[in-house]
């Protein structure tokens, strides 16, 4: 009999989070250079096609909301897993990067990638719209932060669920 992967997770939505994110980051990237094309001659950047059903951006949000989805199911399994469940509940209403400190990961490309995505994340399910002076957010470069940042989450932790 195999031995399984002590950071393997068996009985969890976690797997279809992950997929669901990764898929939509996909479709998200293809609809964004189906509507796209190089500018003619010597002027550099791409001529955009407006899509009127906004696929890229619906994708954008997707792997937005299910990369955040997927980042707290991790984070609960591995901090009641290694850490319990009384400790959990503790952390339950905490930033992720505490969690992660937690969770003994003091990567700080991770920690930085989590502060920019917790506020994307903010805005997209809470409808925190808002005008700031200094940023405006692109759904697209958003969803590639999530995606960074779920790959690097998963990397870290050596997790098999892809």
């Amino acid at each position: 009999m195999a031995k399984e992967n002590q950071n393997t997770f068996v009985h969890t939505n976690v797997r279809a989070f992950y997929k669901i994110a990764k898929e939509a980051y996909g479709a998200m990237n293809k609809d964004l250079n189906s509507s796209r094309r190089l500018k003619r001659g010597n002027e550099r950047g791409y001529i955009i096609t407006y899509d009127p059903d906004q696929k890229s951006f619906k994708n954008a949000f997707i792997t937005i909301v299910f990369s955040g989805v997927l980042l707290e199911s991790i984070l609960h399994l591995l901090i009641v897993k290694l850490k319990g469940i009384d400790v959990f509940k503790k952390y339950d209403r905490k930033p992720y990067e505490d969690k992660l400190q937690l969770l003994g990961c003091n990567d700080q490309s991770i920690i930085d990638l989590c502060k920019k995505y917790r506020g994307a994340r903010r805005e997209v399910v809470h409808e925190k719209a808002y005008l700031d002076n200094d940023y405006f957010r692109a759904a697209q470069k958003e969803a590639e932060i999530a995606i960074e940042l779920i790959n690097k989450v998963v990397d870290y932790f050596k997790l098999e669920i892809g």
